[in-house]
């Protein structure tokens, strides 16, 4: 007697993976019941062949956490044919129960019943080649971080040791003459100066390799975004640099639906509270991208000081509130104009497009 082969076509089998460096935690649900729960090894392709194996011709959703792993896990759930999406980890529902006994099984079961109840939206995956360029604009960023901790390092260490910098000197950029005599210093011993030229070639390093960087983010971007970089070179307070940061993030400004789902994804919306006749306006939402967030901040801090406009608004709310409340207001103007530029592919004219 033969048996009739089983066959899921028509049926979606939901898949929550709580993923790890080591292993992965996988829950697979169907309409009706739960599966079960299991750890595989962190490939994709084990997900995909057990599914393919006990689940054939079913139509296979799954979704994980972003986090640590990136998007590579996602490219190559697709590949599989799993219908995958990345969520944000403060998406997915809990009860108080979940939220108290928190285990990768746990983690896993929550995705996957917020997947089957339609309850997850996924995120915005920029393809692997946006990515790349991305993360080559935020090394940049992370190499100036460094940078400024390699001048606070030989400061502490000329402050420790007694060495008063020469008052010519003595102010917030090194000029050439300044590294010169910085260069030249000996401390009475040789593990002192070694010490010291120590700090100073990582100076130099990191100074280096953030002008190699600016050079090599500029040149791709006016070779692959030549009309926005330049569109948003317009816009005052927004600079070479700054331009370039803005695309590698935002990407394409059409996915925003308007100036409030662009505001939220920047995270320059406020946190509210509204019960019955109260409504409470708190601080900026903690939910962020908080890379372009800051680039935008410290733009507006200098669109105030180059358009009249944004000075006399800044001027305006920092009268009824304080400075910094009152920037991030002018960041949200700013984060306009940079949406108009975008979408409508023209030049910002100073007191036309508010």
């Amino acid at each position: 007697m033969r048996t009739k082969s089983i066959d899921f076509t028509g049926k979606n089998i939901y898949v929550g993976l709580d993923v790890h460096k080591k292993s992965w935690s996988v829950t697979v649900l169907l309409d009706e019941v739960e599966h079960r729960t299991f750890t595989t090894s962190p490939k994709a392709i084990f997900v995909s062949d057990y599914l393919k194996k006990h689940f054939p011709g079913g139509t296979y959703l799954s979704a994980y956490e972003c986090g640590f792993s990136g998007y590579q896990t996602h490219r190559d759930l697709l590949a599989q044919g799993v219908q995958n999406i990345v969520i944000n980890p403060a998406d997915v529902p809990s009860n108080n129960k979940e939220k108290t006994t928190k285990t990768d099984k746990v983690d896993s079961r929550k995705i996957a019943k917020g997947l089957r109840n339609g309850e997850l939206r996924g995120i915005h995956v920029f393809d692997q080649i946006h990515e790349e360029f991305r993360s080559l604009v935020r090394q940049r960023t992370t190499f100036q971080k460094d940078f400024r901790r390699s001048k606070q390092r030989i400061k502490s260490a000329l402050m420790y040791h007694g060495i008063d910098v020469p008052e010519e000197f003595d102010f917030q950029n090194w000029s050439k003459s300044f590294e010169s005599w910085l260069s030249g210093l000996e401390l009475s011993t040789t593990n002192g100066t070694y010490m010291l030229e120590n700090l100073y070639q990582n100076y130099l390093f990191n100074k280096t390799q953030i002008r190699v960087l600016a050079i090599e983010i500029k040149k791709y971007a006016r070779r692959h975004f030549k009309e926005d970089y330049f569109l948003l070179r317009t816009i005052p307070g927004i600079g070479q640099l700054t331009a370039v940061a803005i695309i590698s993030e935002l990407g394409e400004i059409t996915r925003f639906k308007n100036l409030n789902h662009l505001s939220s994804y920047v995270g320059i919306m406020p946190l509210m509270h509204n019960s019955g006749e109260s409504e409470r306006v708190g601080r900026m939402t903690y939910r962020a991208n908080n890379w372009v967030r800051t680039i935008l901040v410290e733009a507006s801090w200098q669109a105030i000081r180059k358009d009249p406009a944004m000075l006399q608004y800044y001027l305006k709310h920092a009268g009824k509130t304080n400075g910094k409340k009152a920037i991030i207001k002018v960041t949200r103007k700013l984060l306009n104009r940079v949406r108009y530029v975008l979408k409508n592919k023209q030049p910002y004219e100073l007191g036309v497009q508010e």
